[in-house]
């Protein structure tokens, strides 16, 4: 048995005010033509995916680079949906399928396991053609499953063509088929929509049925799985639907949420059992958080991973970055990609890291800058440390061994190496190596001038 999928992404997508194709547009961190990719991809049995573009192919293209399983086929004359399916059918390159499944690229909500469920019911019932359908409570935009007194399907009738009657019909076509290899010559029986130019996929119904083809709908109620996005409007509609399915999940799996209203998590994000997360989080890109995490508001991580029991306190940016067990960051801190914080390391609220490393139980509590550098284990960074790393041409690094003190308000100038249980006096400016256990110190004598402020302000006392 060979399945095939066509994916019809070549409309443009007018209503999106936008000079990017519709479906390159973002949702939750993704391209929209990601979702049903990635849906059909975890379908068992299905050995290859066209995708149907059309103009600004290039940058589809490229986000499927290197994918084996995904070809492209190029729709040139953009007249509707049985056009797009022939197009798709083209780029199979004359390669023999039992079973082929459409659906559109804009919806981008739809399981794998609904699509699993439609090739079954297709496959046992031993349909030539199946349709997916579903129940919507504003139909309006969509075409209408018309049935027979026995119920069975007699055709797909479009919203514009529709009888005021039909428009009372909720049932309503979601745009994926699953057609056996003998339905698919009828697409050459379709005929020109007269209104729209366009020929219609929805039309290979009634032809089935007038061809003695066996013709089924499959019906949903989980409206939610087939939003599709026209419009920005839509783009959130499909965004707040997206985002309630993940948040449920993630609580069904023992994850708790303070607001799942205003929290985001994307959908390659892992949280680990028992972690709390506090309204207006954002969770992005693959970022893994381990068990017993908390994660206060206004925080948002991407593309990282937090060990268990890693607290993040309030307002901090977290970018490409580690954190170990037990650390704690900000609030209203900055982790910068490449960052590192070792286990029960902290760092506290002002305080950017960029490209470092913090060793075990090492501390920058507050108000400095840690760029390009490798501190040690049980370092205490003291207030309003900056490690000089540029130039202006290029970048150094700055080596901080274990257990050194740096005292505040130090500059360090990279390239520099502090050495084991090192001390640096607050106010330093250190430009080179200190040894191992040394004290370093680097500031002007202090003066005091006695009696200066009576003398100033006398002085002006006097001249007015």
């Amino acid at each position: 048995m060979k399945i095939c999928a066509i994916i019809l992404a070549a409309g443009l997508g007018r209503r999106m005010k936008s000079k990017t194709p519709k479906v390159i547009h973002n949702l939750s961190g993704k391209p929209i033509v990601t979702y049903s990719v990635e849906a059909v991809k975890a379908v068992k049995g299905v050995s290859k995916i066209v995708l149907a573009i059309g103009r600004h192919s290039e940058e589809i293209i490229e986000i499927f680079k290197g994918e084996p399983i995904v070809s492209f086929a190029y729709q040139e004359s953009l007249l509707g949906t049985a056009d797009a399916l022939n197009s798709g059918l083209g780029g199979l390159n004359g390669e023999h399928f039992d079973y082929t499944l459409v659906l559109t690229a804009d919806a981008p909500l739809i399981r794998s396991e609904t699509l699993r469920g439609l090739i079954d019911r297709h496959i046992r019932g031993g349909n030539a053609i199946t349709v997916l359908s579903f129940v919507s409570k504003n139909p309006s935009s969509y075409g209408r499953v018309l049935r027979n007194p026995d119920g069975t399907v007699r055709c797909i009738v479009e919203n514009n063509d529709a009888s005021e009657e039909q428009r009372q019909i909720n049932e309503v076509n979601s745009g994926i088929y699953v057609f056996s290899k003998e339905a698919l010559p009828l697409l050459d029986k379709i005929k020109k929509n007269e209104k729209k130019g366009e020929f219609y996929l929805t039309d290979i119904v009634s032809i089935g049925n007038e061809n003695a083809l066996k013709v089924e709908a499959q019906k949903m109620d989980d409206e939610d799985e087939f939003i599709g996005i026209n419009s920005r409007l839509e783009l959130l509609q499909a965004l707040n639907a997206l985002k309630r399915r993940i948040n449920r999940h993630w609580m069904d799996e023992g994850v708790t949420l303070m607001d799942e209203n205003t929290t985001l998590i994307s959908p390659d994000v892992s949280i680990g059992r028992d972690t709390i997360i506090y309204p207006n989080v954002i969770l992005e890109g693959k970022t893994r958080i381990g068990e017993g995490c908390t994660i206060y508001p206004n925080v948002r991580i991407t593309n990282s991973t937090l060990e268990p029991d890693v607290i993040v306190k309030d307002s901090t940016l977290i970018e490409d970055s580690k954190i170990a067990q037990g650390a704690a960051v900000g609030p209203f801190a900055h982790l910068r990609p490449g960052s590192s914080i070792g286990k029960k390391a902290k760092v506290g609220n002002f305080v950017e890291i960029k490209n470092s490393t913090l060793g075990v139980n090492t501390k920058a509590s507050h108000l400095s800058y840690i760029g390009d550098a490798a501190l040690g284990d049980n370092v205490n960074i003291g207030a309003g440390t900056i490690t000089c790393n540029y130039d202006g041409v290029k970048k150094y690094k700055t080596v901080i061994e274990d257990g050194v003190f740096i005292g505040s308000d130090s500059q360090l100038v990279a390239p520099v190496t502090i050495g084991k249980g090192a001390f640096v006096g607050a106010g330093s400016t250190i430009t080179h190596d200190v040894p191992e256990g040394a004290l370093a110190l680097c500031r002007a004598k202090q003066r005091n001038i006695l009696d200066w402020v009576k003398a100033k302000f006398s002085t002006k006392k006097h001249d007015k």
